[in-house]
């Protein structure tokens, strides 16, 4: 895991000194110092908590960032090649506490059931113990899932 955060920290300091694509000895772009310091917090956070760095490239194609999505959290999936899914960025939240605050989930759209089903935008319900192909396993506890199509 230090390796990853390694390589992001070396990935940082290399788009904030070419300044994202820009050309040599041009100012660099603003938008790489957004992109540098992102990178540098992500990589801090792994590099803090490797547990939460799930690779899942095999039964997905996208590495995982689990933010306590057991304990009544979040997760969060990021295709390794967006260009081959509508399904870039995907968001799991554990509805379990949602439930219990008297929330109805359930009334939500059923999650389709595959890889790259689900329409962007639109938040679906999976109920416990079904099948959630992003993972490969069923879970003890209901999900929200949204997936996002960055263009």
């Amino acid at each position: 895991m230090r390796y990853i955060g390694t390589v992001l920290v070396t990935i940082v300091v290399v788009l904030g000194g070419v300044g994202l694509g820009s050309s040599l000895g041009a100012d660099p772009s603003p938008q790489a110092g957004i992109v540098a310091g992102e990178l540098s917090t992500i990589a801090n956070q792994l590099s803090l908590r490797p547990d939460i760095a799930i690779d899942l490239t095999k039964v997905s194609g996208e590495y995982c960032f689990n933010a306590g999505l057991a304990a009544g959290g979040h997760m969060t999936h990021y295709a390794a090649d967006p260009t081959r899914t509508a399904e870039d960025v995907v968001d799991f939240v554990n509805a379990e506490p949602l439930v219990k605050a008297g929330i109805t989930v359930a009334s939500l759209p059923r999650f389709p059931g595959g890889l790259n089903s689900m329409t962007p935008g639109q938040w679906y319900f999976l109920p416990a113990g079904e099948l959630e192909p992003h993972h490969g396993i069923k879970f003890s506890f209901p999900l929200l899932i949204r997936a996002t199509n960055i263009k």
